[in-house]
């Protein structure tokens, strides 16, 4: 009689302070995870002012609800091909401040229990920028250390 739970709840399978949630996003078909606490907002691909003098990888600044943010190829910066076209930007927040970072589509929230996560064990190209690996029912998510990204590139400046 103990597995019965009043009506509207469920009986939780593990502690919350088990999982982590991360928006899952697609980059060239890798799966690519963010922290879902250095996530500000998730726009559609808005209109870009260049500006000059700046690296590559500076696509431009939006205009983003009266505040204007800086939109980082994401691509250029983990050095992966170009081949599709994003559709989203998603809005971060470091230390260093708030930077939009382009993305191919949003796979959505993805929940990982802490037995799933697995040191990073690739080397080369953006292996510096994943923090750890998950297995997900998505397949194989890279876990992207945004702070480590940004510091990057405000060294690159």
């Amino acid at each position: 009689m103990s597995d019965i739970m009043p009506v509207g709840e469920t009986k939780p399978d593990i502690a919350l302070t088990d999982v982590e949630e991360f928006l899952g996003l697609s980059l060239e078909d890798e799966l690519i995870g963010i922290p879902l606490k250095k996530i500000l907002t998730i726009s559609k691909v808005l209109d870009t002012v260049k500006v000059p003098y700046t690296p590559s990888f500076v696509v431009g600044v939006i205009n983003l609800r009266g505040e204007i943010i800086p939109v980082l190829s994401l691509k250029q910066i983990l050095e992966l091909n170009e081949s599709k076209e994003p559709t989203r930007i998603v809005v971060l927040d470091s230390a260093h401040g708030k930077a939009g970072v382009l993305v191919d589509s949003i796979v959505g929230v993805i929940r990982v229990t802490q037995d799933k996560f697995e040191p990073n064990p690739m080397v080369g190209r953006y292996s510096a920028y994943v923090s750890h690996v998950a297995q997900t029912e998505h397949g194989l998510m890279e876990i992207l250390d945004v702070d480590r990204l940004m510091d990057s590139i405000v060294k690159k400046d």
